[in-house]
């Protein structure tokens, strides 16, 4: 029986309902933990304030297209559309959230969306340079936050170990990325044949080497286009920081959230976003560890639970706006 038979999509799904049926547990286990009650209490104290939520949700999502649009300039005059950089993040977003492919499912989706707009080479360097500042954005931040978690005099050992950790993994990855672009090694065009087979088409190992030396030649930008896309990333983060703080503060028990707190609880649902991105809609994750990271804090589990429960219903509205975007234009598509 070969991959395409139906025993390995059978092993898949059995992988699947397994990693659903853990998460399941831990989101069950997560509410039991914060009571009920005080849950749906948290969710009536927010009211309409949840629609600001969504709202700011929507803003990170634009000031990441924005991002993107700009990065589309360096090597097209007229770059990707905001409005269709905007349609095509909602869609990548859902898809990434609604599958165990995570980044697979949603930057090739961004790629096909934006090359109705640029060529696909600009396309790609696009994804992948926009998709470079905001990684880089992700590293910082979790470095602010293992920076500030540290100044506390209570930091639990558990945190401590997490914060060395990020710490290690930034400088490594830093060190990576520098040898990449002092010695732009030729990766894509090596690996010519891999990517044609990806892409199921032949794949031309001198449009791969264009478009690695697109990507290196970030470096080479002049500061203030530089500057303009860290700019927008690092917006994303604040809007991020806002977001938490808002519902925190609104909840019964959290009307004294910080904002420094409010940013450690963001740096670490960022963290398990990015290690746990493989598992869709990390279902139970965030809960279990936003209610364990707020309770260190002295917030108490009900408000970090009740967090990333709040958290999610805005995931799943957007996303579900981005399903439909991805419908519109697919039908859009058809003849």
């Amino acid at each position: 029986m070969t991959d395409s038979g139906p025993f390995p999509r059978y092993r898949r799904s059995i992988v699947s309902l397994a990693i659903a049926a853990a998460g399941l547990a831990l989101l069950v286990i997560s509410v039991r933990q914060a009571g009920w009650d005080t849950i749906v209490n948290s969710f009536r104290s927010l009211g309409p304030w949840i629609l600001v939520v969504v709202l700011l949700g929507a803003a990170r999502m634009a000031v990441r297209a924005r991002a993107w649009t700009l990065c589309s300039r360096a090597q097209h005059d007229t770059g990707i559309p905001f409005r269709a950089a905007l349609v095509a993040i909602l869609a990548g977003d859902a898809l990434g959230n609604l599958t165990p492919l995570g980044l697979l499912a949603s930057e090739p989706a961004k790629v096909v969306m934006g090359r109705r707009h640029v060529s696909t080479a600009a396309s790609v360097s696009s994804v992948a340079v926009e998709n470079g500042f905001y990684t880089a954005s992700v590293a910082a931040m979790l470095l602010g936050g293992v920076w500030v978690m540290l100044q506390r005099a209570d930091v639990p050992p558990v945190l401590e170990r997490m914060g060395e950790g990020i710490v290690v993994a930034a400088l490594v990855g830093g060190l990576v990325a520098l040898w990449v672009f002092r010695t732009r090694p030729a990766v894509l065009s090596r690996l010519a044949p891999l990517v044609g087979r990806l892409l199921r088409r032949p794949a031309s190992p001198d449009a791969l080497t264009a478009l690695e030396q697109s990507i290196y030649d970030v470096v080479h930008w002049p500061t203030a286009r530089l500057a303009h896309v860290a700019a927008w990333e690092v917006l994303f983060h604040a809007a991020a920081v806002a977001e938490v703080w808002l519902i925190l503060r609104m909840i019964p028990g959290g009307e004294g959230t910080t904002l420094i707190e409010a940013f450690l609880m963001e740096t670490t649902g960022r963290f398990i976003t990015v290690a746990f991105k493989f598992i869709p809609y990390r279902l139970g994750i965030d809960e279990m560890g936003s209610g364990s990271v707020s309770q260190l804090l002295g917030l108490g589990t009900p408000a970090g639970v009740t967090l990333a429960l709040v958290r999610r219903v805005r995931i799943l509205l957007l996303n579900a706006a981005g399903v439909a975007l991805l419908a519109r234009d697919q039908a859009t598509l058809e003849p």
